[in-house]
């Protein structure tokens, strides 16, 4: 249920009025485990998840994350050239606070998965990464875009990003075995899913050093560009292992068809 306030004195709660199966819904569970069986606590072998709130989300004047997401681009968004345009909160000014409410409810989806590390590239997905792992309590692995300084003897993985949805090469991305291993289970979150090319990049350095993908979660996914689709043949995911707060179904004539993931 909605709760209004004022833009102004808008605060972190969650809504007294959600009833305790309700704040369940669209929580992706390990194999073979129901909603019922999930711990109070989030449960990770090798360091605990703390999390205010376990299992709600957070509400900001009775709106949800999808909501306050799709509202900023509704508000703030530019088109040039069918290119979504995010600069005034996401890709060149960032606002923190939206990206602190979107990790928590992208954490909150995935908690149950014994995720040790949150895995990102370099660029804008660095920063829900970040928000994210924070409220799973996990290390954060960003993939670098030149060979990183590691320790002697450690190898360094590499792998081609490919084309960006504006014609952009983005050359390679390297991590170091250092940080990323066999045993690791990884959480990919960026900014935006478009062509896959990131994510089918970050895919192929977890191969490499042994680690394996567990989900994948955007801030938005413009589905008329076919990410899913290679992020699928790339990861083998089940579809509710792949999860965006916003969904771009089109772009039209400048107008964003916008959709919310609000589980």
């Amino acid at each position: 249920k909605k709760r209004q306030g004022s833009r102004g004195s808008a605060s972190l709660r969650t809504d007294p009025e959600m009833k305790p199966q309700e704040l369940n819904i669209g929580l992706v569970l390990p194999d073979g485990m129901a909603p019922g069986d999930l711990p109070s606590s989030p449960s990770v072998k090798s360091r605990p998840t703390v999390m205010k709130y376990q299992s709600a989300r957070y509400l900001i004047n009775g709106m949800s994350p999808g909501e306050l997401l799709a509202n900023r681009i509704r508000d703030e968004a530019s088109v040039q050239a069918n290119i979504l345009k995010v600069n005034s909160f996401l890709n060149h000014q960032v606002d923190t606070h939206l990206m602190s409410v979107c990790g928590h409810e992208l954490a909150r989806r995935f908690r149950g998965l014994e995720i040790t590390k949150v895995f990102t590239g370099f660029g804008s997905g660095l920063m829900p990464a970040q928000c994210c792992a924070m409220h799973l309590n996990v290390p954060l692995v960003f993939a670098t875009d030149n060979a990183p300084l590691a320790k002697p003897g450690s190898e360094i993985f590499s792998a081609a990003i490919g084309n960006s949805s504006a014609g952009r090469n983005f050359g390679s991305m390297h991590v170091s075995a250092e940080f990323i291993g066999p045993g690791d289970r990884l959480l990919v979150i960026d900014d935006m899913l478009s062509k896959g090319g990131t994510i089918v990049c970050l895919a192929e350095l977890a191969a490499k050093a042994g680690a394996v993908i567990v989900a994948c979660g955007f801030l938005i996914e413009k589905e008329y560009e076919g990410g899913r689709l290679a992020v699928s043949k790339a990861l083998y995911l089940k579809r509710e292992r792949v999860q965006s707060i916003v969904r771009i179904a089109s772009i039209t004539d400048g107008h964003i068809n916008i959709q919310t993931d609000d589980y």
